[in-house]
């Protein structure tokens, strides 16, 4: 098993085709192939399937590839430590933030830390602990600001408690339904879900709670942005972090629905790979992102 093999690997299941990887890695169809046959021969295992959609992985495809991408990053961070000891490094920081609170956490952080570090390159994803984490146990983030129940398991992480809030329930202004003061009066409305349903996100606990099941017509979405463009033109309704009902442009097109019974608590949480130490470039920008957090939310 060779590093190429697996670089090969993750390149395929990104792209779907043999022809779309190979340009995105610079080398030949036959290349490919031949790089990723010599791999199936090494697990003695078939990867991919070959169909009229294109190349779809296996089980074992599907197994091997979290095991190739955390491999791939781990071989990064290591160039990158010889680079910054030999004083020829780039910096560079990735992170991953749940949509539910990105909007209005980050930007300061940026803008803040572009001055501080004008040199160091910055990536931010942008999704739920169904996509970050994942993704960080795989070595692709470098760390991630979750939300999580306080039930929620968090084994293979350190996490480091920022602050504990409530999301409330918005909608456009003037919604039919902005007298509503319970999940009971709400039950038929059509919601947009951050996290996936049955993955017990906040909604869920809430409805289930109060003996209520999920609207069958809710949408999952985990895009800030979408999420309130689709809110500002329907009936739709959605949990935000109150904070982003300050923002200028928000506040022009949503309003709260204010609950009697308030919703669950959550816990903004910073992650990190257990057995890890954060990098400088990412270690400062964790210090800043803990800080806005706790600028502008609570940990009691």
């Amino acid at each position: 098993m060779q590093l190429a093999q697996l670089k090969v690997l993750c390149a395929v299941a990104e792209a779907g085709s043999i022809r779309a990887a190979a340009r995105k890695l610079n080398l030949s169809q036959p290349s490919v192939t031949k790089s990723l046959q010599a791999l199936e021969q090494d697990l003695d295992a078939t990867l991919v399937h070959r169909s009229s959609r294109g190349i779809e992985l296996t089980d074992a495809g599907r197994a091997v590839l979290p095991r190739a991408r955390g491999i791939q990053a781990e071989v990064q961070r290591a160039r990158e430590d010889v680079e910054r000891l030999a004083g020829r490094a780039r910096n560079a920081a990735t992170l991953g933030v749940a949509s539910v609170i990105g909007a209005w956490l980050i930007p300061p952080v940026l803008a803040r830390y572009g001055r501080e570090r004008p040199d160091t390159r910055v990536r931010i994803v942008e999704g739920t602990q169904e996509t970050l984490l994942p993704m960080l146990r795989e070595g692709t983030l470098d760390f991630a600001v979750c939300l999580r129940l306080e039930r929620e398991p968090t084994s293979g992480f350190a996490v480091r408690a920022l602050a504990r809030f409530r999301l409330v329930v918005v909608a456009r202004k003037g919604h039919p339904q902005r007298h509503a003061r319970s999940l009971h009066e709400l039950r038929s409305a059509h919601w947009i879900l951050t996290r996936p349903r049955g993955a017990g996100g906040v909604l869920e606990e809430a409805f289930r709670a109060e003996g209520l099941e999920v609207p069958a017509s809710a949408a999952e979405c985990e895009s800030h942005s979408i999420k309130i463009a689709t809110l500002a033109q329907s009936d739709s309704l959605a949990l935000v972090g109150r904070p982003m009902l300050s923002e200028p442009a928000v506040a022009q097109l949503l309003e709260e629905i204010p609950l009697t019974k308030p919703l669950p608590l959550l816990t903004a949480g910073l992650y990190t790979r257990s057995e890890d130490r954060l990098a400088p470039a990412a270690r400062d920008l964790a210090a800043l992102i803990t800080a806005e957090c706790k600028r502008i939310l609570r940990l009691n």
